[in-house]
């Protein structure tokens, strides 16, 4: 099936969602992480509401991708429900009020009605939505560890599995998955590209940093003429290539990361690219519902 049909459906996904998760695995590397940042930007850029999650913590290495601050290690779900086994019209009303540290929520039975009991009572977490899940660079969503684990229900929404690698499991709605991409950052790149998304200098940068990554400086033998027409594409529109770190294995909190990211490179003139990035490329895919 080629990439322009599964868009297709990526694009009509997408139109009717509003906060979407990105999701990576554990152990970041840089086509994972600037990867998934990387489509973080495209769509917020396209007004929607995105998370960024991966299992494990970033590194120093990683550090410099635009956006990777705001990165978390798992899903939002600090709601706290109280469920109480109801009978229909059985609540006259619910109130709350508190007493010093306390918060009493009070239900008042209505006449002719049992009240409630401590057994009737339980206890549940809650909080974590996503109209639209994309998985990042992912063979299989064990990958995601907790993030799936703690989350399977929200797992059983529509997925958008982009990757590049030849034994991936094709679990998602949508699968694209090509294994003669250089990297998975040159997949997310065509998609991109092919909605309509700006290569602004901030998603050059990481595209390119990714490609490098991912490429070991594009020695690799998967690196294609597509690969070079795309970073070709990045440093036209403002990318700039990472200066290493000194400590690449060493693992910082949010905080430092943050701090690390320094100014966007979105400053300064840069050449205009044009809207589609790169010219259409056929690679298989296949679709599991």
């Amino acid at each position: 099936m080629d990439l322009t049909a599964d868009i297709t459906k990526v694009k009509e996904l997408l139109d009717k969602a509003t906060n979407v998760v990105i999701a990576t695995h554990e152990h970041p590397t840089f086509d994972s992480i600037g990867s998934a940042v990387t489509l973080s930007l495209g769509l917020a850029s396209l007004g929607k509401k995105v998370t960024v999650v991966c299992p494990d913590p970033i590194t120093v290495e990683l550090s410099s991708f635009i956006g990777v601050q705001k990165i978390v290690k798992e899903i939002s779900n600090k709601n706290f429900i109280i469920s109480l086994d109801y009978t229909e019209g059985s609540i006259e009303k619910v109130s709350y009020n508190i007493e010093g540290n306390k918060f009493n929520l009070v239900i008042e039975p209505r006449p002719g009605y049992d009240g409630f009991a401590e057994d009737k009572v339980h206890y549940t977490h809650g909080g974590a939505t996503a109209d639209l899940i994309f998985t990042i660079d992912t063979i299989h969503l064990g990958g995601l560890k907790k993030i799936y684990d703690d989350n399977k229900d929200l797992f059983s929404k529509s997925i958008i599995n982009i990757d590049r690698h030849p034994n991936n499991a094709k679990y998602g709605t949508i699968n694209l998955v090509d294994p003669a991409a250089s990297s998975t950052a040159e997949v997310v790149s065509q998609l991109l590209s092919h909605i309509g998304v700006a290569l602004t200098p901030d998603i050059a940068t990481n595209v390119l940093n990714a490609l490098y990554g991912a490429t070991d400086n594009f020695q690799n033998p998967n690196v294609s003429v597509t690969s070079f027409e795309l970073a070709a594409a990045c440093l036209k529109s403002g990318g700039k290539k990472f200066q290493p770190k000194n400590t690449p294995t060493e693992e910082v909190p949010a905080a430092e990361v943050a701090k690390d990211v320094g100014p966007s490179t979105s400053s300064g003139q840069v050449s205009q690219t044009p809207p589609d990035w790169l010219k259409p490329k056929i690679f298989k895919s296949s679709n599991l519902i």
